[in-house]
This record gives structure tokens, sequence and C-alpha cells, in this order.
């Protein structure tokens, strides 16, 4: 989203630090789990375990999730080799780590905003070359002016690709900010949190919309705020829109560098405040959601290819540079704020492994060296997996 280091905006692409260099680190353990039919056993493929009796699912052997004691936040990974094939979601191996702490999502859900514009075009709600208007009020924090109508297609490629702000709000805007949690509740996955475009975000941080987001009692309305129901957020967030929408974004972008600056609020009350203000999401929820993003998300056959090939590009496709197992398919989108870290997508080894994975960090302090570790864990996390 941002790029808070240099306290400037980011240009699209590059929303995320940089550092592809592996690192030496010590270990902390985490539970690797294989399991076959419900049942657990000791690592191996699922063919080794077919015979294994059934029983109550229960860890039975251990791995050492590396790196994450080198990191100066939080850290939460889940990643689990699944069943394509299966008539729901089945789990055939998994490592985790934190994985039950909600985690700011920055960028990443984006991922959301996707999959509603491609049902609305499976509908027919929809079209490809559609033109959709971009208006000042609906600038968010990019480089360069957007042109004042784009093509849906070239607003979700910019979307996912390049990480563009403005494309990304003007697509969750045109689905209905409450579109994506539709979804969710009937995945039964009601804790992911996903109601706050970019632009809104950043005008309630910038204290420009005061009625919902005073500044000078930011960490307490961020919080009132996480703990409204999802309809309650979204008005607050409509609330947000029209206080700002008389904003330049210069204006937003100036006025949002006493938060990034630590002017008024301290580094901990910073992180705080994103942790209830940002769309969040656990690890292990986010897992289930790829899952029915790419294996059961019921569009038509020629949508769920554009989907798949749209996401291959996901950043620039970052994350699959940090892959060193061969694969067959990769596609996900990760995302980046102040002191926050996402990478989330699925692979496919050319071994057969079908992999999800969600990796997670937040109040980073050593952005640069602390995103190398998110990347090491990516690396990792497949090296682990595919081995069976």
């Amino acid at each position: 989203m941002r790029l808070v280091s240099a306290g400037t905006n980011n240009d699209p692409g590059t929303a995320r630090g940089p550092g592809l260099n592996r690192l030496p680190g010590t270990l902390l353990l985490s539970v690797l789990t294989v399991s076959i039919g419900g049942a657990q056993a000791f690592g191996g493929t699922a063919a080794q375990f077919a015979s294994a009796s059934l029983g109550a699912p229960e860890p039975i052997t251990q791995a050492e999730v590396p790196f994450v004691d080198r990191f100066t936040g939080v850290v939460g990974v889940y990643a689990a080799v699944v069943d394509p094939d299966a008539d729901s979601y089945e789990e055939l191996a998994v490592v985790r780590h934190g994985e039950t702490r909600s985690f700011p999502l920055a960028s990443t859900f984006k991922l959301l905003v996707l999959l509603e514009v491609m049902k609305e075009v499976d509908r027919g709600e929809l079209g490809w070359g559609e033109r959709l208007a971009i208006q000042p009020e609906d600038w968010s924090l990019d480089s360069g002016r957007p042109p004042a109508r784009m093509t849906v297609s070239r607003l979700v490629r910019r979307m996912i690709k390049n990480s563009h702000n403005t494309s990304s709000d003007v697509l969750f805007k045109h689905v209905g900010l409450g579109r994506p949690e539709t979804t969710l509740a009937g995945l039964g996955l009601e804790r992911i949190r996903v109601t706050l475009p970019t632009r809104e975000f950043w005008v309630a941080l910038a204290g420009l919309a005061p009625d919902i987001f005073p500044y000078d009692r930011l960490p307490a309305a961020a919080l009132t705020y996480a703990g409204t129901d999802r309809a309650q957020q979204i008005r607050q967030v409509e609330a947000v829109r029209r206080a700002g929408a008389g904003h330049t974004v210069a204006r937003i972008d100036t006025a949002s560098n006493d938060f990034y600056r630590f002017r008024t609020w301290p580094r901990d009350t910073a992180f705080e405040i994103l942790d209830n203000l940002d769309n969040a999401a656990r690890p292990d929820d986010l897992v289930r959601y790829v899952h029915h993003l790419f294996l059961r998300n019921g569009l038509s056959s020629r949508n769920d290819k554009r989907l798949r090939k749209v996401l291959a590009s996901g950043d620039g496709a970052l994350d699959r540079r940090q892959i060193e197992v061969p694969l067959s398919y990769w596609g996900g989108k990760g995302g980046s704020d102040l002191g926050m870290g996402s990478m989330v997508g699925y692979g496919i080894t050319k071994s057969g492994h079908h992999i999800i994975y969600a990796i997670l960090g937040a109040h980073m302090t050593r952005e640069q060296a602390d995103w190398r570790i998110l990347e090491d864990l990516l690396t990792w996390v497949f090296d682990t997996l595919a081995e069976g």
C-alpha cells in the first residue's frame, strides 16, 4: 500500500520492502501435522499412510519454523498441502506458527475484491470492457494521476499486478463495500474483516474525518471501530468517504505524515491503531479463503482461468521468486504498510503438491530485514511441504 520508510508514496509495483537474501536463523517451535482422511500420521506422503486408522486428529510430529525469533514484531504462518479434488477443504500436511492472531492485511485485501468483481462478470452484471469512471474523490495514494475512466480489465490487472490503490478502490466501491463480508459469512469466515478501501484508510489516519475518527482520540476510535459489527463499520467507512471527498490526494498524503512519522502517536500506539483500523485476518482463516478463491470459487471455466492468470501476476510475481521448489503454477498477492507485511497465495509444485500459504507480519521495526525473514519463511514453507 504505502512505502513508509521514506515517508512518501510508493510507485505501483513497489508495495513491499526489498531484500531477497537468505538469512541464517535459530529456530522456534511450531507444528507440522500430516493428516490423512481426518487421521494424523508421522510425516510422509498420503499414499504411505492410506491404511492409517481413523480417529481423533492429534499432532504427532513436529517441525521447527525457522527465522521467527529474529523477527522484530509478530509473525503468523499457516500453510497447508490440500487435496484439490476433495469435496471440502482437506489438509494433507500443515505448518503453523502464530496462526490464530489477527494481522492487518495491507494490500492483501485486494484478493477479496478481485473475487467479487469476477462474480459480477460471471453473472453478466459487469463486463471486462466496461469503462468505470474514476472520480477525484476516489483517487488514492499512487504515483501519477489516473485517467478519467478505465476498463474493468485494466483496473483488475493494475490492482493485482501493480497493487494500484485507486484501481482497487474504484472496483471495491463499485461492487459494494459489503460484498466481501457477505461471501465471508457464507464461508464461515466472519473473523476476516474487509470493509475499508485504501483512500478512506488514509483519510482516517490523517485526521480528515474528525467526526468519525478524531485524530486526538484515534486509538479509542479505531478500537471502537474494530469492535462494532460489519454493517456499522461499513456505515462508518461511508461517512469517512463523504468527509474526505473534498480533499486532494496531496492533502491526504501530507496530513497522514504526522501518523507515519510518529509525531503524535508513538510507534507501539500507531501499531495498535493499524491493528484495529486496517482490514484484518488470521493466517489460518486466510488459507481457507484462498482455498475457496482458487478451488471452490463457483466461477465459469473461462473466468476461473482468467482469475488464475491475473493472480499469476500478483505484485509482479515477487512471491514466486522466493520459492525454490519447481512450480507448475503460482498465484497470489501481498501487501505492506507501516510495520506490516503479508504474503498470501497458492502454488502447485511439479511434484504435484497443492500448497496454500499465508505469512503475515506486524509491528515490524526493521522493515527491510523483517521482509527478508518473511521471504525466507516462504522459501522454507515450500521446501518443507514439498518433501512429502
